[in-house]
């Protein structure tokens, strides 16, 4: 049954008759008012549900307007229509313009192709070419509306490729990447995928519905494939369900490459594929340094293989002021050097973030350089060239960092010094089994943790890997690096006494005493003599200058004759002492 809203009919009198209820006038106030103008009875009937999926015409039906009869026939009644906070002009027949309609539905509620119910409310106006006076408003009723837009499932996947096709759909394991927005708002999806070794790559595309009709009941008619046909090896192309071409639509990626990047528009069902290689080395461009072809500032990275660990690291000092760089590959930083600069890499987000995803440049809409303000003291730029994700951490390090590990039941944390407050810190302690870096003594935000190295050293991340291993149990000096992300350990085998009492050679090896933390040895002096302190028999780390604060290749100690215990406390620079006890 249509529903029919009556309009509540108002009258102008006259000139003396205007109020409030009448301002407003399309033209200002400035003609006399005409004679009294009636009007019948009016109505709005309310009409089904648009659907622009199926909208072809500028002009939809939102509604029926049966208009009053006016009294004087030069006057004639014109009309609009009010969603929400938004006007719109309407015809008597009830039609607005379709973009008006679709561009409020898709403004206030999103492209997600579902119902939509509207209130609405119509407002008739009456003009004789002169003036125009709104005249009466309907009662609320609703305008009900489909936006146009595809069917978008909320998950895709790779069916295929380096997995067994039947057993890839079962499992979902090559799942899209997605920023978790409706996906109606952000309709692009994005996975790497490793390429078949020794062969050409062959996979499809599917949601959840498609891979749960393969599996319940071996129906593949519900994949997406290629509307180019089935191997096609165009790197760009248009998507359709298997069951809407006329054969199974199989994409294709030539043997030669060890990544394959799919970019999936659902919008638009277009799909983007770039064969992708990781590089040996990446480069800052800009920054502190010259935009140039220089190769100055090279990334950091693991032992690894660059495929089980797609991380580079490059830590730069800041300028005091606003920084723009980006970064490229060897190819890319050769390119510049002769002039073309679209394959380096820039962000596809905002200059400004500090994390996000990236592209070559050849793939975006300008340079996309980055930028960071240049407050901090130092920047660490970390790039993942697996998922072509980027995080810019900035670094103001402190005076400490510390360690803390099973040496000490994870409960002492033990400083290492950094003079420079460059990120480069050292200390020397006893280390028993597995530890950890951490910026703050008494918390562990910010936790540094083991990447890829062996027992003496490797490379760190911040949070979220597993613990440095046991170099066994013993006495080491600790270099970390947290601007590079690096440590090592070298270990102490015995820290020996040496000076003119043993004409500078056979030290007097000391013993490290693990309860009191320090090294110890009795020696006896004939004669007034200088000495210094040295690990391992060797001159490479020693220590000397004042027994209440000994430093790195400090001066010869001097002590007098006679037999002594020597308490050597090492641990980091500022906190080095040697207590001697004569016996």
């Amino acid at each position: 049954m249509t529903k029919k809203i009556l309009l509540g009919m108002a009258f102008v009198a006259s000139v003396v008759a205007c109020t409030d209820d009448y301002k407003d006038w399309v033209s200002p106030q400035v003609v006399n008012q005409p004679e009294i103008v009636s009007f019948g009875d009016g109505s709005i009937s309310t009409v089904g549900v648009i659907d622009f999926n199926s909208v072809t015409e500028e002009r939809v039906k939102v509604c029926d307007i049966t208009a009053p009869t006016a009294t004087d026939a030069s006057y004639t009644p014109t009309y609009t229509i009010t969603l929400g906070d938004a006007t719109f002009d309407i015809a008597a027949d009830g039609t607005m313009a379709a973009a008006d309609l679709q561009n409020y539905v898709i403004e206030h509620y999103g492209r997600r192709p579902v119902q939509r119910d509207i209130d609405a409310t119509v407002s008739a106006w009456m003009g004789n070419g002169v003036t125009s006076v709104k005249t009466a408003t309907s009662a609320v009723f609703q305008v009900k509306a489909i936006p146009e837009a595809p069917q978008i499932s909320n998950n895709y996947y790779v069916v295929g490729a380096t997995l067994d096709w039947a057993g890839s759909a079962a499992s979902k394991e090559l799942k899209f990447s997605h920023s978790g927005k409706d996906v109606y708002e952000d309709p692009v999806f994005t996975i790497i995928i490793n390429a078949v070794p020794d062969g050409d790559t062959w996979f499809a595309i599917g949601d959840d519905e498609a891979c749960d009709a393969i599996t319940n009941d071996g129906d593949w008619s519900k994949l997406l494939g290629t509307t180019k046909g089935n191997g096609n090896t165009d790197l760009t192309g248009n998507l359709d369900r298997r069951y809407n071409l006329s054969d199974d639509g199989s994409f294709c990626v030539p043997a030669g490459n060890k990544l394959i990047k799919i970019t999936l528009n659902m919008m638009d069902y277009s799909y983007q594929i770039e064969p992708l290689n990781i590089s040996e080395n990446y480069y800052l461009i800009g920054g502190p340094g010259n935009w140039d072809n220089s190769k100055d500032q090279k990334f950091s990275h693991s032992d690894k293989n660059v495929f089980d660990d797609p991380v580079f690291t490059y830590v730069f000092a800041s300028t005091g002021g606003e920084m723009w760089f980006a970064f490229g590959d060897d190819e890319a930083i050769d390119a510049v050097g002769e002039g073309t600069w679209n394959k380096l890499f820039g962000t596809k987000g905002n200059s400004t973030d500090l994390s996000g995803s990236f592209d070559r440049r050849y793939n975006l809409d300008g340079d996309h350089s980055f930028c960071v303000d240049g407050q901090a003291k130092f920047y660490r730029f970390s790039v993942n060239m697996m998922d072509y994700t980027y995080t810019i951490t900035p670094l103001n390090f402190s005076e400490f960092f510390y360690e803390i590990g099973n040496e000490s039941g994870w409960g002492t944390a033990h400083a290492l010094y950094g003079a420079n407050s460059d990120g480069k810190y050292q200390g020397f302690y006893w280390l028993d089994g597995e530890f950890k870096f951490k910026p703050n003594a008494d918390n562990w935000d910010d936790d540094l943790e083991y990447v890829s190295g062996d027992a003496m050293g490797g490379t760190l991340q911040s949070t979220g890997g597993p613990n440095c291993p046991d170099p066994g149990a013993g006495f080491y000096r600790i270099d970390l690096d947290a601007s590079a992300m690096t440590y090592s350990l070298t270990k102490i085998e015995t820290i020996g006494i040496i000076g003119g009492f043993n004409g500078w050679g056979g030290d007097v090896d000391m013993t490290y005493n693990t309860t009191d933390g320090c090294w110890e040895a009795t020696a006896t002096i004939d004669a007034d003599t200088e000495l210094k302190f040295r690990a391992n028999h060797d001159w490479g780390i020693n220590w000397g200058g004042d027994v209440n604060n000994l430093v790195a290749d400090g001066a010869n100690l001097n002590v007098s004759a006679g037999t002594y215990k020597f308490q050597l406390y090492i641990s980091y620079p500022g906190n080095n002492r040697v207590v001697i006890t004569k016996q």
